[in-house]
């Protein structure tokens, strides 16, 4: 079965269950399907699969966060220090995202990302 049928399915799957769109195919998971990679919808991705995209998208954003505070401010803020807190924060982001929809799929019942036929 091809990947976009399989998102197909899994679309379905959620829309049964009530649960939006926005909140089954989050932002970060538009940009990697857009760009070609196929990775399951973070209902059906491993933990720790949703951990690493999560926490790489949440620290890419704070990070950009960082920089136009940077530019905005007055105040230089220190690299090592913002690259730290961009990390900090994306993983605190990573492990609570990847814990939400881990407990949702669950939750829900929802079948495995191979099973949808």
């Amino acid at each position: 079965m091809h990947f976009e049928q399989q998102l197909a399915l899994a679309h379905q799957e959620l829309t049964r269950y009530g649960i939006q769109s926005s909140n089954s195919h989050p932002i970060s998971f538009q940009l990697l399907h857009w760009s070609g990679l196929q990775v399951p919808l973070p209902h059906y991705g491993h933990f720790k699969t949703n951990f690493c995209i999560f926490s790489a998208w949440y620290s890419f954003i704070f990070a950009l966060i960082f920089i136009i505070a940077e530019i905005i401010s007055n105040t230089p803020i220190s690299i090592i220090s913002a690259i730290f807190t961009s990390l900090f924060a994306g993983i605190t982001a990573g492990i609570s995202m990847a814990t939400y929809y881990h407990y949702s799929a669950k939750g829900f019942n929802l079948s495995q990302w191979h099973q949808l036929k």
